[in-house]
């Protein structure tokens, strides 16, 4: 169990898991502490109230096997120490400088043989004296050779008297200081630290005059932050003019920026190595760099569109493809010169659509656009102590209005209006949906993206500075007038329960107009067609359990929700599965088949989708309901544009409200089938059977044509 914990904590330790598993062959002849050897002890054999002393770790690991240092790397756990103490205080677990360790091609940072890892403990001044401090911990880390990964939890304790002076046993003290010349060091004031990132990685440089005399080669740099990334091969590039020394690392983007880089550099000559930091507020990007007065974390690089263009690229062609095809319908026999003259018509105008929307537009010079920085709540607090405008865009990749709402940023009349004001533009990314950007939003009463806010300058001031958002869906209208009046949008906090279920009713109608649902209601309702001629009774049947289908499906959905809300404490929000790259993928697939089949390539059964296609395609009651299901499934994935401030408010609700919410949405989705399987005689309205039915069912494949891009292009974002 201790195994999956780690796990969750940190993608990396999922390797250490499979390890384990992989190799559990092995296991059975190994026992961790017959591997590794954990003393405890004081440098202080008496302490005083008020004053402070070493804990010693003595760590002795068998030959051939390794721990982890603090970072472990590519692979592995890092070694952690959890104290238990009362009436004193203790400080970070202190180790020495590490080495690194090819594993499989990935580079760990480990502890051999014997090493003593300290903490410094400072007991309260009101203790008692004549007492002793008790003082517990548990270490934990992974021991590992190069076929074995064994997880090693050890409990240590250790009690110290106390008196009214406190005696150093110099035995000790020199085991601490020879602990202490084994940690990196501060190099002295004669080292300049510079660093200039570009895209995901970062070149970092060190200039020391001892480095001229040393062999560049024999360089390593070993990690502490979590935000740079891992590399095997690091090369080391020597500058003779200015006696620097410069490599490069990649970095995580996906966390949020620290306030400082660090790590230790390491050299034979130099000892135990350097502890060396770079503050991010002196970090170059591009061509300038970014003083103090952005704050804590810097602007690095932002794409503007997020990869839009290769979205829209993506669709052009889709819907290019639909006018090919509705040329080809034109020219099918038995369509008149005249139809076949509109045909042609239709589809010039939807070919010039779909190159007008997948022509890739040239770059915008960096002095004519938006120029965007990484959103942090410490960045975003300076600026606005600074009295400066910001402006913070939350979004996400997988969020298909925050794409359209990308558009807004791009016209000239938005660009000339944020340089007109001197706005600071932040974007808050929540691809990965970090707590930090979801407690952001919960501030707001918004439990998703996309959220638009605007801080006017000076908006730490007082009450006339109120942030300012702004509706989901935006325009250069309502931008400029958030911006220039300050009109604020209508809080979520306000909606009484009566207008969350009016929005989630009303939002469930509109989703059987989205690309993702359409095509399976408008199949549904061609069934209705070929029902025309059967019992009343009959039919509403059919509506009903339609209706039933999806009011289930979504029962289920909202209770995993709200049981994954009550297990792991925290805020989930609807369509987590566009997150989880499997699911994103298995839809995709899904859908393409779906597409492929509406398009004549292949009929659904003939394959291993013949279970869903019996399911939904029958004529029986069965293929109404598990058609409720299959709407429900594919609807999900768009509900956030229409549905984030009611569906976002349901999951912070009680059981009850929120399955009442979620229930308005599910009769929203079936209303059009279940309206019309109530109301037969409305059936007659619909057109005759005949050809057109097979024309209809080969054009609802271009809309999840269109989808299957928009999941792909999702999918890599994630991946």
């Amino acid at each position: 169990m201790q195994l999956f914990i780690w796990a969750g904590c940190k993608s990396q330790y999922i390797t250490a898991v499979l390890l384990f598993f992989t190799f559990h062959q092995y296991l059975k002849a190994q026992i961790p502490e017959d591997l590794v050897e954990v003393k405890i002890s004081s440098e202080s054999d008496v302490i005083k109230p008020g004053e402070s002393t070493w804990l010693l770790l003595s760590v002795k690991v068998e030959d051939g096997w390794h721990m982890y240092w603090k970072n472990a790397g590519e692979s592995g756990y890092p070694t952690t120490l959890e104290w238990e103490v009362d009436s004193a205080s203790i400080g970070p677990l202190m180790f020495p400088s590490p080495k690194p360790y090819d594993f499989l091609g990935m580079v760990i940072y480990v502890h051999e043989k014997e090493f003593v890892l300290l903490s410094k403990l400072s007991l309260d001044d009101d203790f008692e004296a004549g007492n002793d401090i008790e003082i517990n911990g548990k270490l934990s880390t992974l021991v590992c050779n190069e076929e074995n990964c064994l997880p090693y939890d050890i409990d240590v304790s250790v009690k110290i008297p106390t008196a009214s002076q406190t005696k150093i046993n110099s035995a000790k003290s020199l085991q601490v200081k020879q602990a202490q010349s084994m940690w990196p060091t501060l190099p002295n004031e004669n080292t300049d630290f510079s660093a200039k990132a570009s895209g995901e990685s970062i070149r970092l440089q060190v200039s020391h005059p001892i480095i001229a005399e040393l062999d560049s080669d024999l360089f390593y740099f070993f990690p502490i932050n979590e935000y740079f990334g891992h590399t095997l091969n690091q090369v080391f590039n020597f500058d003779k003019e200015n006696g620097a020394l410069s490599w490069n690392m990649p970095l995580n983007t996906e966390i949020s920026p620290p306030t400082e880089l660090s790590g230790v550099l390491r050299h034979p000559s130099l000892r135990s190595g350097w502890n060396v930091t770079w503050k991010m507020n002196e970090v170059q990007y591009g061509t300038s760099v970014v003083d103090k007065a952005t704050g804590p974390v810097t602007y690095k690089a932002v794409q503007d569109d997020m990869g839009v263009g290769v979205l829209l690229l993506m669709l052009g062609m889709v819907v290019v493809a639909f006018a090919v095809w509705i040329y080809g319908k034109g020219r099918d026999p038995g369509v008149s010169a005249k139809a076949g003259k509109r045909y042609l018509l239709i589809s010039c105008l939807v070919g010039l659509f779909g190159i007008w929307m997948g022509f890739p537009s040239k770059d915008v010079p960096s002095d004519q656009k938006i120029e965007w920085g990484v959103w942090s709540p410490e960045l975003e607090e300076e600026l606005k102590s600074e009295g400066k405008a910001v402006y913070v865009d939350y979004t996400a990749r997988w969020c298909a209005s925050c794409i359209a709402n990308k558009r807004a940023y791009t016209f000239d009349s938005m660009i000339d209006l944020f340089k007109e004001k001197d706005i600071v533009a932040l974007r808050a990314d929540w691809t990965d949906r970090g707590p930090v950007i979801l407690d952001s939003l919960q501030s707001y009463g918004r439990f998703g993206v996309p959220l638009n806010v605007y801080h006017p300058p000076g908006a730490n001031d007082g009450a006339d500075s109120q942030p300012v958002l702004l509706p989901e869906i935006l325009t250069r209208k309502n931008i400029r007038e958030a911006i220039e009046d300050g009109k604020v949008s209508q809080d979520t906090e306000e909606l009484s329960f009566w207008a969350i279920l009016g929005f989630a009713a009303l939002g469930g109608v509109i989703l059987n107009l989205m690309p993702c649902v359409f095509p399976v209601i408008g199949l549904k309702v061609m069934s209705f067609v070929k029902q025309a001629g059967e019992d009343p009774a009959q039919i509403k049947k059919h509506g009903l359990v339609f209706t039933l289908g999806v009011v289930l499906s979504f029962w289920i959905l909202v209770g995993v929700l709200l049981g994954l809300r009550e297990s792991l404490s925290e805020d989930l929000g609807w369509g987590f599965q566009l997150q989880e790259p499997v699911f994103v993928f298995i839809l995709a697939i899904f859908l393409l088949i779906f597409a492929m089949s509406l398009s004549g390539i292949f009929e659904i059964g003939m394959s291993f989708t013949g279970v869903g296609s019996k399911l939904t395609q029958t004529d029986g009651l069965s293929s109404s309901f598990f058609s409720g299901v299959l709407a429900t499934v594919v609807a999900t994935p768009c509900m956030a544009p229409f549905l984030g401030v009611a569906v976002g408010a349901a999951l912070t609700m009680t059981w009850l409200p929120a399955f009442t919410v979620f229930t308005s949405v599910a009769l929203g989705l079936s209303a059009p089938y279940l309206i019309l399987s109530i109301f037969p005689k409305w059936m007659s309205r619909l057109p005759k059977p005949g050809a057109w039915m097979d024309t209809f069912k080969q054009a609802m494949a271009f809309p999840l044509y269109g989808t299957v891009v928009w999941l792909v292009w999702t999918l890599q974002s994630l991946l």
